[in-house]
């Protein structure tokens, strides 16, 4: 499980319709298994590349099928980002707080619609729960890493697990999640 790492779980597309349209774009990256209409992600640039690398192909995936998508990236084990688009549009970001990285060392999470994340992905989510994941205090929740307020985020709204700690890189080098194996995983690879 990477400390850094990014991936995209799209609602509703197949993941052999997703793995068609990567490898049209020249991508190269793995797909996980749909399970209730979720597919996640894992694009090779992504992990380590500028965060408009993600998000772009965020925006071409939801925007080609028409669905909702979420891009995350965790940065220096510190900081969990995310990007949600729904059929190609941006409609919410969100920046947790991270105080080391923070140039005025407030340390305050920026954005996060919590009412967007429930209405796209869970419906029987109040918006409070969202909200008090992204907007707690890490030393209020015991949110010490990055990963553990994403592993809340995906426990709370029902998103694939898979999505969780791992991105291209550790998927490439063999390392996969508990609920996953190499022969569960579609790879397309850019020509």
């Amino acid at each position: 499980m990477g400390t850094i790492y990014a991936n995209i779980t799209l609602k509703g597309p197949q993941a052999q319709d997703i793995l068609q349209e990567l490898g049209n774009q020249g991508k190269s990256a793995f797909v996980s298994p749909t399970e209730d209409g979720l597919t996640t992600v894992y694009e090779m640039d992504s992990d380590e590349g500028e965060p408009s690398i993600l998000t772009d192909l965020a925006e071409d995936l939801s925007g080609y099928f028409g669905c909702p998508a979420l891009a995350v990236k965790t940065v220096d084990e510190e900081r969990f980002c995310y990007w949600l688009y729904s059929d190609g549009e941006l409609v919410d970001t969100y920046k947790s707080a991270a105080p080391s990285l923070d140039h005025d060392g407030r340390g305050k999470s920026l954005g996060g619609k919590p009412e967007l994340l429930a209405q796209l992905f869970n419906t029987d989510v109040t918006s409070e729960e969202i909200s008090e994941i992204l907007h707690c205090p890490d030393q209020d929740c015991g949110f010490s890493l990055a990963v553990d307020r994403h592993l809340s985020l995906v426990e709370l709204l029902g998103l694939p697990m898979c999505s969780v700690g791992f991105g291209f890189c550790d998927l490439d080098s063999g390392e996969y999640p508990e609920d996953l194996e190499d022969e569960d995983l579609l790879r397309v690879d850019a020509e």
